[in-house]
């Protein structure tokens, strides 16, 4: 392990986590589990909003070998930090809560949080408002989010779900390698109908698009479509999503008005208000089906091409849709 992964040694977390140090015994041994999730989530940056985001998640765990020769068996490792995942960072929007800019209340059904962000170049501020059920937001108390803060927090919980014979932990979010010429973008959505923790509003990916025209794929529409129509970060919705405000299938909000959101779900109430032209709207719902469909029409609107049209959008790491007109 070395200094870009964010470690937890026994002694950071508990004066009584194991007899020895990982640097002075000989029986400690380091297992490694590479890839053992892929996580989708959002971001709040005070400089750019709400923003969405995917990772690849490593974990690494020193520790006494057992007497099977094991630091710990893989198939319980792998569940137990796939289940803690899930409780903690997964499709839960990540807020780092030392920020000025972020504020905070709590009442019975859920949370309340503020958020005011300013991009660069622009004359005021961004403010986002959303109200969730308990456990929506990941709370990273930190100024600003950095990879390595929200490294640290997930270690420290993990590392309290693990037994004393694991001396040190170090854990690695790793964002998908896309080439900077390929067309990607962030955005973020909630799916109303969804019974599982999609019908979060604000959880989110970072994902690629590819566009075809006949069998040429053309990149020029995959960069005007992430740039001009998305504007790189944005977030999802649908019509009748909407509680105030006003909203267009096929495009994003013209001005910095605000637009409010709500829906109900399995999970509770969700509700959250931004400005307009940071979200896109779609048609029955925010899957990334529909996300592929409008694209394709998009496309068909603006270049009106003889030859079929294949839009192909991802859903963060591995995943996706593509839809033909």
């Amino acid at each position: 392990m070395n200094g870009q992964y964010s470690s937890i040694n026994s002694s950071e977390s508990s004066e009584n986590d194991g007899p020895e140090s990982p640097q002075t015994s000989g029986r400690l041994s380091t297992l490694f589990v590479r890839d053992v999730g892929k996580i989708d989530s959002a971001m709040f940056d005070p400089g750019a909003g709400i923003i969405g985001q995917s990772w690849y998640v490593d974990v690494w765990l020193t520790g006494t070998l057992d007497e099977n020769g094991f630091v710990f068996d893989f198939s319980p490792l792998k569940a137990l930090i796939r289940n803690t995942l899930s409780s903690t960072l997964d499709h839960a929007l990540i807020i780092p809560v030392g920020s000025q800019t972020v504020q905070f209340s709590e009442f019975d059904r859920g949370e309340r949080w503020t958020l005011k962000s300013k991009a660069r170049g622009e004359s005021k501020d961004a403010r986002w408002d959303y109200t969730s059920p308990k456990g929506s937001v990941f709370p990273v108390h930190t100024v600003a989010l950095k990879t390595a803060n929200i490294e640290q927090e997930f270690a420290r919980i993990l590392r309290h779900r693990l037994p004393p014979s694991v001396h040190q932990l170090a854990v690695k979010l790793r964002e998908e390698s896309i080439a900077p010429t390929e067309a990607s973008y962030r955005y973020t959505h909630g799916i109303t109908g969804h019974n599982g923790l999609c019908q979060r509003l604000f959880h989110g990916h970072r994902s690629r698009m590819e566009i075809y025209i006949g069998e040429e794929r053309r990149p020029d529409l995959e960069h005007f479509v992430v740039r001009e129509v998305f504007g790189t970060n944005v977030h999802i919705a649908t019509l009748n999503q909407i509680k105030s405000g006003n909203g267009e299938v096929g495009c994003r909000g013209k001005t910095d008005e605000p637009v409010t959101l709500a829906y109900s779900g399995t999970l509770g109430s969700f509700e959250a208000t931004m400005p307009s032209n940071r979200v896109f709207f779609v048609e029955n719902e925010t899957s990334v089906e529909s996300l592929a469909r409008e694209v394709a029409r998009l496309i068909k609107r603006e270049e009106r091409p003889t030859d079929k049209i294949r839009a192909v959008c991802y859903e963060g790491i591995d995943k996706g849709a593509e839809f033909v007109l």
